[in-house]
């Protein structure tokens, strides 16, 4: 199975002769071809290229219609369909699609793995002095009555003690430095 992840809209593709049911989605019946996932062992961020039928024009068009679409996030996913309702798929792989190219009878999509270095590791931050909640959230705490007195929040130490939430301070005040 291949899904599609478009701005407006996913596209769920199943490589079968008919559409399926899977995890309460409709998978449309559609003719595609994987190659196999190119793998150096030079360090390189995995590739695959996927061969989407494009006698019917559906593919293509939903691509121009998000403007190529580069950045897309991709799911292949393998299902045995032996199993009478399977509910997780065998393997799942993500990626990201690099491009497009297309031609009467195929749309070529290059996909890549994420790069983990183009991500916050870590993911959070942890500051002294600052809190890492959005002001009035569920993390927060603060009372809809407090932020109505207290509209704006420079998510400081100071702040929460002055709306008496410092016990929710997001902040790491044990933390060294400032």
């Amino acid at each position: 199975m291949l899904e599609i992840q478009l701005d407006d809209d996913t596209v769920r593709l199943c490589s079968n002769n008919e559409d399926l049911i899977w995890d309460s989605e409709v998978w449309q019946a559609f003719p595609f071809q994987l190659d196999a996932l190119a793998e150096t062992g030079k360090g390189e961020i995995p590739a695959v290229t996927v061969k989407v039928s494009n006698i019917t024009g559906e593919i293509q068009q939903a691509l121009e219609s998000a403007d190529g679409a580069n950045g897309t996030p991709v799911i292949i996913r393998v299902v045995n369909s032996e199993v009478s309702s399977p509910t997780e798929a065998e393997l799942e792989l993500e990626f990201v699609l690099d491009r497009t190219d297309y031609d009467e009878q195929w749309v070529t999509f290059f996909l890549t793995g994420s790069n983990c270095l183009s991500r916050r590791i870590p993911r959070g931050r942890y500051l002294k002095n600052f809190c890492r909640f959005q002001y009035g959230g569920i993390e927060c705490g603060v009372s809809a009555a407090t932020v109505a007195s207290y509209p704006n929040c420079g998510r400081t130490r100071a702040d929460c003690e002055t709306r008496g939430n410092s016990t929710r301070f997001g902040g790491f005040p044990a933390m060294p430095g400032l």
